[in-house]
């Protein structure tokens, strides 16, 4: 599962540096496409490979693969709605560590999940003021 999450978020942290150097209206729309491809198919295969979806453990992980591959994805993207996305695998991390009886890896997800509230908020933040100097 570990592997499709990776290959599929490969192509959305290309996606991001790419954005990063060019700028985000200067993307070739084939990197797009293939970053979107990419991102299903690490779902998929993630699906396929959990056997579908027949243990409550199983709707956590899949939590964990939705997350990684949609948040990284849309931040890529320069997309504030990918923090949420993080934040699902984050807390889908946590449930399933304090299921499998992982106390020290559970608070460490949920230390993880505050980075990411905190990052959210302070984009929110940032955009609205942004608009009030408009």
């Amino acid at each position: 599962m570990a592997a499709s999450v990776e290959a599929g978020g490969a192509t959305s942290m290309i996606l991001g540096l790419v954005i990063a150097r060019r700028g985000l209206g200067k993307v070739p729309k084939w990197l797009d496409y293939i970053a979107r491809a990419a991102a299903v198919l690490g779902i998929a295969y993630s699906l396929y490979d959990l056997g579908g979806l027949t243990a409550i453990t199983q709707l956590f992980e899949l939590g964990i693969v939705v997350g990684f591959l949609v948040g990284t994805y849309l931040l890529a993207k320069q997309k504030p709605s990918g923090y949420p996305w993080f934040m699902l695998m984050n807390l889908s991390n946590a449930v399933l560590m304090a299921l499998e009886g992982y106390p020290w890896l559970t608070m460490q997800q949920i230390f993880s999940f505050c980075f990411v509230l905190d990052a959210f908020l302070m984009q929110r933040e940032k955009a609205r003021k942004a608009s009030q100097d408009l």
